[in-house]
C-alpha cells in the first residue's frame, strides 16, 4: 500500500522527514508497504530489521538504507529493544527539472527496477555523508530560513549523487522479483476495500493467487498472515479516525472495517495496550 498525499505538509516540498523510534509505529508501522518515493533511513541507535521485498537484512547503528521507490518494505524490531532512526522520504518531482541530467544521473536508479535498494554500512564513507546530509535537511526543515528549500533540494541531489555511484559500482541487489508485486496489488485491495466485509478469497483473487499461494506471499513479505494485515490495517485507520474526529468509538470501528465493536476494543487494547476511548484522550 502507498503513503496518502497528507505524508507531505507542504505541497511545494514533497519532503517528509522526522527522527521516530519503531516503537512508536508513526509512519513506519510493520505493515509492509510501498510509494512513489525514495525513501532514506538512517540509524542513529539501536539496531532494527528491514525487509525489501523478500530479502531482510539487519541495519545498525551508522547504517543507512535507500530504498528505491515502488519497492514493497517495511521495518520491524531487531535485536535490541529500541531503534530510533531517522526517515526521509522525497517525492521523484523535487529531483532536477533538467532533462539531460535527470538522464544521466536520476533515471538510471528510477528506472531500474532491479536496484530496489542499497545498504551503507557503518559509520564513515557513504554511510557518513548520507546521515551528515540528512541531519542537515532535518536541521534545515525545522528553521525554515528564506530560501531554505533550495538547500535542502541542493542536499537531496547530493544524496543522490552518493545513490548513483552505488549504482554504478556494484551488482544489482536482487533480480525483479514478480512475487512482490503480486502482493502490492494484494495489499492496494487491502487499503481500497478496508472499511468493507474483505474475505481471504477477496485478497486472493485481487492478486491472481490461490488462497494457498495468498497466504505463503504474507508470510514471506509481510510477516504476517492476510487476516492479520487486514486487522492491523484497520486498527491503523481507526488511530487516525480517533485523533482527528469527534465520531464515537463505535463509529470508529464501523468506518474502519470493523462490525464488531467488542473485537475491535479488544484488538486495539491488545495491539496498543490502550483502549481506544483512553487513545483518544490522550491518556
Amino acid at each position: 500500500m502507498s503513503y496518502d498525499e497528507e505524508l507531505f505538509e507542504d505541497g511545494d516540498l514533497p519532503l517528509y522527514i522526522k527522527t521516530e523510534h519503531i516503537a512508536e509505529h508513526d509512519v513506519h508501522s510493520d505493515l509492509a508497504h510501498w510509494h512513489d518515493r525514495i525513501e532514506i533511513i538512517v540509524i542513529n541507535r539501536g539496531s532494527v530489521i528491514c525487509q525489501v521485498n523478500s530479502e531482510a537484512f539487519p541495519l545498525h547503528t551508522g547504517d543507512v538504507c535507500f530504498i528505491n521507490h515502488r519497492q514493497l518494505h517495511h521495518l520491524r524490531a531487531g535485536d535490541e529493544s529500541e531503534c530510533c532512526h531517522d526517515v526521509l522520504i522525497v517525492g521523484t518531482d523535487l529531483l532536477t527539472r533538467n532533462s539531460r541530467i535527470f538522464e544521466r544521473c536520476i533515471s538510471p536508479i528510477l528506472d531500474d527496477a532491479d536496484f530496489s535498494h542499497v545498504r551503507f554500512e557503518g559509520t564513515g564513507g557513504p554511510a557518513a555523508e548520507i546521515a551528515a546530509l540528512v541531519g542537515r535537511i532535518k536541521h534545515l526543515r525545522t528553521l525554515e530560513d528564506p530560501g531554505y528549500e533550495l538547500e535542502i533540494v541542493a542536499d537531496v541531489h547530493r544524496i543522490f549523487r552518493q545513490l548513483l555511484l552505488a549504482h554504478a559500482s556494484m551488482h544489482v541487489v536482487a533480480p525483479t522479483d514478480a512475487n512482490a508485486r503480486v502482493l502490492q496489488r494484494m495489499t492496494d485491495y487491502i487499503r481500497d476495500h478496508y472499511d468493507g466485509p474483505i474475505s481471504l478469497d477477496d485478497i486472493a483473487r485481487a492478486g491472481g493467487v490461490s488462497r494457498s499461494q495468498c497466504t505463503k506471499l504474507f508470510k514471506r513479505y509481510a510477516a504476517t498472515s492476510p487476516v492479520a494485515f487486514v486487522n492491523r490495517y484497520r486498527l491503523e485507520q481507526s488511530r487516525v479516525l480517533l485523533r482527528s474526529s469527534s465520531t464515537s468509538v463505535a463509529e470508529v470501528a464501523s468506518r474502519s472495517g470493523f462490525a464488531d465493536q467488542s473485537y475491535f476494543n479488544r484488538l486495539f487494547s491488545r495491539a496498543y495496550g490502550i483502549t481506544p476511548l483512553s487513545y483518544r484522550k490522550g491518556v
